[in-house]
């Protein structure tokens, strides 16, 4: 070791060797290692601005309609394509539709449920279907008991 001397260096590693250890803590940390994941408090922390509830806002209304889809899903695989037809006059008497529930049936593309009436029906959810107004769409729901 050129320039640097070695009785120095001896010195400082001698002190630092002779320091007392730190004194270790005799309890664990109390901080959690468990992690949540996806929890949304339900209520914005003090002092939240704006742009932060508006999101809150939006996950709610998304964890709705995913809510909403999976009923319709859930409700409509039980229903046969009698089911729907019933439903359907009852919902174009209900609103005065113009040609009774013929236009609703084909405007959904229901024309053909008539072929096999015991049939499961396994098309779109009522939400998804854009020959329904939306306030066919509600009353259908409704009649469905979704």
């Amino acid at each position: 070791m050129v320039g640097i001397d070695k009785k120095k260096l001896s010195d400082i590693l001698k002190k630092v060797k002779d320091q007392p250890e730190a004194a270790k803590p005799t309890t664990p940390p109390t901080t959690s290692t468990k992690k949540v994941v996806g929890a949304i408090p339900k209520t914005p922390a003090k002092g939240v601005t704006s742009t932060a509830k508006a999101s809150l806002e939006e996950y709610k209304k998304s964890q709705a309609a995913k809510d909403t889809k999976a009923k319709q899903e859930e409700v409509l695989k039980t229903k046969t394509h009698q089911d729907l037809i019933n439903a359907v006059y009852k919902v174009a008497d209900e609103l005065k539709v113009e040609g009774g529930p013929w236009p609703m049936l084909r405007a959904a593309g229901w024309g053909n449920f008539t072929d096999d009436r015991g049939k499961l029906y396994k098309g779109p959810i009522i939400d998804e279907i854009e020959g329904f107004t939306p306030e066919q769409k509600a009353a259908l729901k409704k009649q469905l008991g979704i």
